[in-house]
């Protein structure tokens, strides 16, 4: 079932603020053109939450932008945290957002 499912971009808080911002537009503004919440819109901006399915579409034709994940990025295809005998602690999978 998820299988099929695209992976959203990590940075899809900052790819939304950022097209929305080089197209003038207020988080009031984009929310009345997508006809959804502002509320929903800073909280998407913020990370604090994902966007729907049909959010993440009007955002993507409207905003001009893709916000899957392109399958790995280099970041993680280089990535050899954990220890020899196989187990890992919360350190090397958990990537912070400062």
């Amino acid at each position: 079932m998820f299988d099929d499912m695209d992976e959203l971009a990590t940075d899809y808080d900052d790819l939304v603020r950022n097209a929305r911002e080089s197209k003038g537009l207020s988080q009031s503004d984009l929310a009345n053109e997508l006809n959804e919440k502002a509320s929903l819109i800073r909280k998407i901006e913020r990370g604090d939450t994902l966007p729907s399915d049909r959010v993440q579409s009007k955002l993507e034709s409207h905003l001009g932008i893709d916000l899957n994940a392109e399958g790995g990025s280099a970041e993680d295809s280089e990535w050899s945290g954990g220890s020899a005998s196989g187990s890992y602690t919360l350190g090397d999978v958990v990537k912070r957002k400062d």
